[in-house]
């Protein structure tokens, strides 16, 4: 993958509602991409010619924010190539615009779904889903969305497993959130305020993580800093697992409490919630907190390759 593609997906993540909103032809379309980066349509044909050997089992792979398909790797030892080579697992790579909102990417996730099942051109046993970061967030949110409208995809999720997830928000983005609205009060820092703003709404999403389209099509996200965030429906044949990350030894070190993988702290990464509608039911055993391992690393670590592997393979 080119220089060029990074700073487009980059840019994609701090701008990409304006670009897709403009029809800026910069803005990338929700799809599935070959491991050189090329578009795969999804009619029988083409999914063939592109997955030769098709299996009934789809594990997809959903990048964070400002990255695109390329964060796994492109060799033999990327989490991609791993599980196709030693368990059979069919991996597809997903490609988005992350600066959307993330429920909107969530309807395009389901619509793709939705197409998938239809074309894929062997019967579809079972089908997992692994997200790093803002990823594992549209997997929820397309969960909840096909579960809304009955989507025939929801009950063939086996896993939904999320990587170093802010599952309840990223504490950056509410300190970007602060800083706006005070430099917003005078005259004088209200240029640098509007320019801090202008930040995209899957950023902005990532306050609290909010995942529903009536998380934020009912009020100002800009003007509301507390969350508004509603309950989102959890895949019931699903095994949810989480895997989070800190720059720390343990949970107790200043780093990891302060930071946690530099990103996301660990209470987030984990689900854990002080209200019980919005904690994400991740058993303990399928809950794993990695020390000294920072937020990027977690698409590539070994360790966290073991635990997918040992959850994908039962």
């Amino acid at each position: 993958m080119s220089r060029l593609q990074a700073v487009i997906s980059a840019t994609n993540g701090v701008f990409g509602d304006f670009l897709a909103r403009s029809g800026n032809g910069l803005a990338i379309d929700f799809g599935l991409r070959d491991d050189f980066g090329a578009p795969v349509g999804l009619n029988c044909a083409e999914l063939t010619s592109a997955y030769p050997q098709a299996g009934g089992d789809i594990a997809i792979f959903l990048h964070g924010l400002c990255c695109d398909e390329t964060i796994w790797g492109g060799d033999a030892d990327s989490f991609p190539a791993r599980l196709t080579r030693e368990q059979g697992w069919t991996a597809l790579k997903v490609r988005y615009n992350s600066g959307r909102h993330m429920s909107e990417n969530g309807e395009a996730f389901a619509e793709l779904l939705d197409q998938l099942l239809a074309n894929w051109p062997v019967k579809v046993r079972r089908i997992a889903v692994i997200g790093h970061s803002m990823g594992g967030l549209i997997g929820r949110s397309a969960g909840h969305q096909g579960l809304e409208r009955g989507a025939g995809w929801t009950p063939l999720i086996s896993h939904l497993i999320c990587l170093g997830s802010p599952h309840h928000g990223a504490p950056l983005e509410r300190v970007g959130h602060a800083a706006t609205r005070l430099l917003d009060l005078l005259d004088i820092t209200r240029p640098v305020a509007v320019a801090i703003n202008a930040r995209s709404a899957g950023i902005k999403d990532l306050r609290h993580g909010s995942l529903r389209h009536d998380d934020w099509n009912a009020h100002d996200p800009d003007l509301v800093g507390g969350d508004m965030r509603r309950p989102v429906r959890v895949l019931p044949k699903a095994r949810h697992c989480a895997v989070g990350a800190m720059l720390g030894a343990s949970t107790d070190d200043p780093r990891s409490r302060l930071i946690g993988d530099g990103l996301v702290l660990p209470d987030s990464a984990v689900g854990q919630h002080q209200h019980a509608s919005l904690c994400v039911p991740f058993a303990a055993a399928d809950t794993v907190l990695l020390p000294a391992l920072h937020h990027l690393r977690l698409a590539r670590d070994a360790r966290v390759y073991a635990l997918i592997a040992r959850w994908l393979a039962t």
